[in-house]
């Protein structure tokens, strides 16, 4: 049984549709993994926040999110930035005791 996913099998049109949360998922766990095999869970929330905010935006297709699966070995450096810009932009206040 072949079990390996085709992006050619996909229609052109569900392509160019918005990724899937479990594509965001998958992205996200990948690109927040350590060299000891555990997730970087502060990580993966972030990538996964910054993921979804495209989403809703209509900025993150199927496809890109397909290739960043399967082809891409390091973290877009463009999505780092936009991280980088929300932290910036949001700072936590810290809270009275």
């Amino acid at each position: 049984m072949d079990t390996t996913f085709d992006i050619n099998n996909i229609d052109e049109e569900r392509q160019g549709q918005p990724a899937t949360h479990a594509q965001v998922r998958a992205i996200s766990l990948k690109f927040s993994k350590l060299k000891s095999g555990k997730i970087n869970w502060e990580r993966q929330k972030r990538i996964y926040g910054c993921l979804y905010s495209l989403i809703k935006q209509g900025k993150l297709s199927f496809k890109q999110a397909h290739i960043m699966l399967s082809k891409t070995k390091k973290f877009p450096e463009k999505y780092e930035t936009l991280i980088d810009s929300y932290l910036e932009a949001n700072k936590e206040v810290e809270l009275p005791k």
